[in-house]
């Protein structure tokens, strides 16, 4: 092609940018623009003739993750609208659970696609808590299940299981998600809160009837069942995965053909083994305010058309149905989605013209450890535009096609069926107010400019192979050891019995306080490691795990001064995990450091002061045998 996309991306944020990278597409970056460390610049390094799949941008910057709210003044509505944001930070106790794995194995998932899900399950299977019922689900044009019902976590369902998800292939045909979600709810738990967890690559025909089973099931069970989704590919329905997570009160995440979902789906699981927070509430402004309905339709006779008594006509005259007028304040979305720890929560509210937000905004909730509570000062200045509001107004067209809007939610409407012309009425004034595309609004942009030739081409691309974006290399200044150097070689290409994964991290590295000078590890390094670890915690002893460490037996770590092995075996594991691992796939493998750490307790009795002195004697070797 003769034309290319060029694109150009500014971005400007209220603290210092630490990175910005793209999963996606290959780009450069040029951070500190005009001495100014709070904006960056990027621009495409690959040429494209058009955008075949999303392009993703993930900016690090400093303290992104802090509580923060933003109110916009927008003169064209009169209307104030407030923002807010934050990666939320609370610890509470884990619950006995039921999780149910729900995997695509149609034929679309054949090759990577497949490789991830099945590596995944695996990490999953080896995190999961001692206490939990588990089943996994596969799926494609049939399905069949692992378990007639939820099992206990136990050595033999753990087993069975690790061996039927390194089996996994993708032969099961086209993509139906209903039959095995219903299957999966009717034979869900009644004594526990379940968790369901779909991993996909594949769109269907029925998202709204999938909905719509998902919402029966959280009535009935009274939201003690949440649903978590997994979209893989480039090619996976957004609509899909977003639509299902939202309607079961979990969340959704994307990984891309170039991703890696562990920490993403470990990040899901740390969250579905919670207890569900409920009686969510945002105080946005002290004022009281209410929202003017219309009676009951008991209108004016002179209002109404007359009916003739003697017509040919049999259609019946339309009756007006006004269900609000002067909403003055609409929060977005109108049910607060779920919080959880790590994940990002975002809600707006549109301010009518005369209604004064708090200066401090109260976000609050009730979960099984006491009532929550959280107060975010609002930001003293005020935004000028339309951004936010359009931001909002997106929730808005959502909360309507969704049948979650105040509309739908009122308690006058309670039970109502709510017509269509009138929720297309509200999407369509939306839509037009903030120039949003929805299923009523399209817009047509036309270029009133000259008409000239910018560039000929005799033929447009049918097919075109675009280069993926390679794993992300970080540099590192300290030296590593030749013998961590070749140990790291010599498991990452020999080991044949375990599935080779690839490396693909996004998170900052966590500063530790022992600092051990080795190259980082690679996933599959971690994975191999972690085949020694039994289902309930424990690395017991044996040839091969000593010789993970260049060593023959027991006999070898004298040094060490613990003289009980099974206690010396879990030490060095869980030294050999914080020390080497964490600081690279803390996330990845943080469920099973806790699993082993349960199990050094019950070894040593609960004695916390022992267990620190083993830790640290064993902290202390694998230190200098890292840096040997």
């Amino acid at each position: 092609a003769n034309y290319y996309l060029d694109l150009a991306v500014t971005c400007r944020m209220t603290s210092v940018i630490q990175s910005i990278e793209s999963p996606s597409h290959h780009i450069s970056t040029e951070l500190n623009i005009d001495g100014n460390p709070n904006v960056s610049k990027i621009t495409l390094a690959e040429q494209i003739t058009y955008l075949e799949k999303d392009f993703i941008l993930v900016v690090k910057s400093l303290g992104l993750d802090q509580p923060r709210a933003f109110v916009e003044y927008n003169p064209q509505t009169e209307t104030n609208c407030i923002m807010l944001t934050l990666v939320l930070k609370f610890a509470i106790n884990t619950i006995m659970s039921e999780l149910i794995f729900v995997i695509d194995r149609s034929g679309s998932m054949q090759g990577g696609p497949m490789k991830k899900a099945s590596e995944a399950l695996q990490l999953l299977l080896r995190s999961l808590p001692e206490d939990c019922f588990f089943n996994v689900i596969s799926f494609g044009s049939q399905f069949d299940s692992l378990f007639e019902k939820s099992q206990p976590y136990s050595e033999n369902s753990f087993l069975k299981a690790l061996k039927h998800s390194q089996e996994m292939t993708a032969n099961y045909g086209g993509t139906e998600i209903y039959n095995p979600i219903k299957w999966a709810f009717d034979n869900s738990s009644n004594d526990m809160p379940s968790s369901v967890f779909l991993l996909t690559d594949g769109k269907v025909n029925n998202v709204d009837q999938i909905v719509e089973l998902i919402k029966s099931c959280e009535e009935k069970k009274k939201d003690d069942v949440r649903f978590f989704s997994i979209g893989i590919g480039n090619s996976v329905s957004h609509n899909l995965v977003e639509s299902v997570s939202r309607a079961g009160k979990g969340y959704a995440q994307f990984v891309t053909n170039n991703e890696r979902m562990d920490k993403k789906i470990l990040g899901m699981l740390k969250n579905a083994i919670k207890p569900p927070i409920k009686d969510y509430n945002i105080t946005w402004t002290n004022q009281i305010v209410e929202d003017v309905l219309p009676m009951e339709s008991e209108s004016v006779d002179v209002d109404k058309p007359t009916i003739s008594l003697f017509s040919d006509n049999t259609t019946p005259p339309q009756v007006a149905q006004n269900f609000f007028t002067n909403i003055k304040i609409q929060q977005a979305p109108f049910l607060i989605p779920p919080i959880y720890p790590g994940v990002r929560f975002i809600v707006y509210c549109i301010l009518e013209k005369g209604i004064e937000a708090c200066k401090e905004i109260i976000l609050s909730a009730n979960s099984h450890g006491g009532p929550m509570k959280l107060l975010i000062p609002l930001d003293p200045v005020t935004l000028q535009g339309s951004k936010i509001h359009t931001l909002a107004a997106r929730k808005l067209i959502q909360d309507l096609d969704d049948g979650n809007s105040l509309i739908h939610k009122h308690q006058r409407n309670n039970g109502k069926p709510i017509p269509v012309s009138f929720i297309r009425e509200q999407i369509v004034k939306l839509g037009i107010t903030y120039t949003l595309v929805s299923k009523y609004t399209s817009f047509l942009a036309i270029d009133e400019r000259d008409n000239k030739v910018v560039a000929e081409t005799q033929s447009f691309p049918n097919q075109r192979i675009v280069p993926t974006r390679s794993d992300e290399h970080i540099s590192y200044k300290k030296r590593r050891s030749r013998k961590m150097d070749s140990f790291l070689n010599s498991y990452n290409s020999s080991e044949k019995s375990f599935l080779p994964f690839s490396l693909s991290s996004s998170e900052e590295p966590a500063i530790l306080a022992t600092s051990v000078k080795v190259k980082p590890p690679k996933i599959e390094t971690l994975c191999s490691f972690l085949n020694f670890q039994s289902f309930d915690g424990l690395f017991l002893p044996s040839e091969k795990f000593y010789s993970w460490f260049g060593k023959n037996d027991f006999k070898d770590f004298e040094i060490i001064r613990i003289k009980n092995e099974r206690v010396l075996c879990l030490a060095l594991a869980m030294a050999y995990l914080e020390l080497i691992m964490f600081e690279t796939f803390k996330e990845e493998c943080e469920m099973c450091y806790e699993k082993s750490k349960k199990a050094l307790k019950k070894e040593v009795d609960g004695d916390e002061q022992k267990i620190n002195e083993i830790l640290e004697k064993a902290k202390e070797w694998v230190n200098k045998w890292a840096n040997e």
